[in-house]
């Protein structure tokens, strides 16, 4: 039987009086004025110049395919100690790991403080905690951070991991993030969560991860919906209460995008209208095949046609040699994924309700990965279940190019999310390849019509 929700009146909300906070407006839609600076402050840092305060927005934000859709890029956040792995395999908890975490956290936070001067369009970050593998434990607070340090770039989730909070509380944290960012939070990622080891640790069963997802769904829009709203869930209870402070942007609810793994995951997200955001694990036209399978599921339940969102991983360098450096990094990178989902052991998903595909394409086998930790491999290494090829952005600025086109046009994605560090990358070589992306990458990237081709728009789709 499904929820129960109750509203208790419909939303009542006014535009706030203008005020020297509220007044600036950056968002995507929104121009602010920049040209007056802090002196002693460099550009990630510069406070806002007051204006004219607009008000609220009386509409959503979310623009569906016109044929005129324009790329844009931004700057995902990856904190990574892979080096670490050796030590925690080898359960060697009297040593302790031979870089400290703060550092790795750091020089993520260093590259992701280029996005905003180079020219990136936002910042993303991902929910992950307990291993080396993406330390980012709250993403909101991570972009709350950057809120406060930039004027322009707007803010994305990859995601946050619905069933490992209360619903109330990331309602709230949303809205905040809305106001303190002045409405940048434009893509709020949400996904079910995979590892044994993260869902453990909070204590929530990975069994009810779906129902707690769907249902996490429900009550974030009716907090950001109405004034007054109750919720009665087979998980979830909530008495009559209202979300506050309220979010600085009326279209909030819009902004959920939605990571699924499997098929039934993507079909209820499709139908309840959520766009998808894809976060590299799939080949490229897999995603594409899914696009079209949303837009059916879409056009069924009387929804417009959506363009995906996509995360890519990517190294851009004009030297050859260099580039080829990147195969002992990505295979690091694999490496880290299937240790830290273990993969390797089916036993992790094997009758866990909703994780039935994941025990089906378990990965390499134990030992495998044992090897690959302690640096006793073999002379070809085995393939890692990991992030796919096709989702690389690997290469000299022209091959960088000539993929992101090519990744388009398979999946019709109109915003791209670059991940630029990855497995044992040295966070120098990370900077070094966002600079050259920003210099001669980015502007022909911005320049890209992205938009969405007649044949992943769905059935009964035409011509504009």
């Amino acid at each position: 039987m499904p929820p129960k929700c109750c509203i208790a009146a419909m939303m009542l909300r006014r535009d706030p009086a203008p005020s020297p906070r509220s007044a600036p407006r950056a968002g995507p839609d929104r121009d602010v004025d920049c040209t007056s600076r802090d002196k002693d402050m460099p550009p990630c840092v510069s406070r806002l110049v007051a204006i004219d305060s607009p008000g609220r927005q009386d509409k959503p934000r979310i623009k569906y395919p016109t044929g005129r859709e324009k790329m844009k890029v931004n700057m995902g956040i990856s904190v990574q100690n892979s080096q670490d792995w050796e030590r925690i395999a080898n359960e060697n908890w009297s040593v302790p790991p031979e870089s400290p975490d703060w550092k790795s956290v750091e020089a993520a936070l260093a590259i992701a403080d280029l996005a905003e001067p180079l020219g990136y369009d936002g910042i993303w970050a991902p929910e992950h905690f307990g291993t080396p593998y993406g330390m980012c434990p709250n993403p909101l607070q991570t972009l709350t951070y950057f809120a406060g340090r930039t004027e322009r770039v707007t803010f994305g989730t990859m995601v946050c991991v619905a069933p490992w909070w209360n619903p109330v509380r990331l309602a709230h944290q949303i809205a905040y993030l809305d106001i303190v960012s002045k409405g940048r939070y434009t893509t709020i990622g949400m996904g079910r969560g995979v590892a044994k080891s993260e869902f453990e640790a909070l204590g929530v069963p990975r069994e009810e991860s779906r129902e707690r997802f769907n249902e996490t769904l429900d009550i974030i829009k009716l907090a950001l919906t109405t004034e007054r709203f109750s919720y009665d869930g087979e998980i979830f209870k909530i008495p009559e209460m209202s979300l506050r402070p309220q979010p600085f942007s009326a279209d909030l609810s819009e902004r959920v995008f939605g990571s699924a793994a499997t098929p039934e995951s993507l079909e209820i997200l499709s139908r309840r209208g959520i766009v998808p955001l894809f976060v590299g694990n799939k080949p490229i036209e897999a995603a594409g095949e899914e696009v079209k399978q949303v837009n059916r599921f879409r056009a069924e339940e009387g929804f417009t046609p959506c363009q995906p969102k996509n995360v890519m991983f990517m190294y851009c360098s004009p030297d050859a040699s260099d580039v080829a450096r990147t195969d002992e990094w990505m295979w690091t990178a694999n490496r880290d994924v299937t240790l830290h989902y273990k993969f390797a052991d089916p036993s992790n998903f094997v009758g866990v309700k909703g994780y039935e595909s994941y025990a089906a394409r378990a990965g390499a086998a134990t030992a495998i990965l044992a090897s690959a930790v302690t640096g006793d491999q073999p002379a070809e290494r085995p393939k890692m279940p990991g992030y796919h090829p096709s989702n690389l952005l690997i290469g000299n600025p022209d091959q960088v190019i000539e993929r992101i086109i090519a990744a388009q046009k398979a999946c019709g994605f109109s915003e791209l999310t670059l991940v630029p560090n990855f497995g044992t990358m040295p966070y120098e070589d990370a900077i070094k390849s966002v600079r050259l992306f920003a210099e001669e990458v980015l502007p022909v990237i911005h320049k890209l019509d992205a938009s969405l081709s007649l044949e992943l728009r769905g059935p009964d789709a035409v011509a504009a």
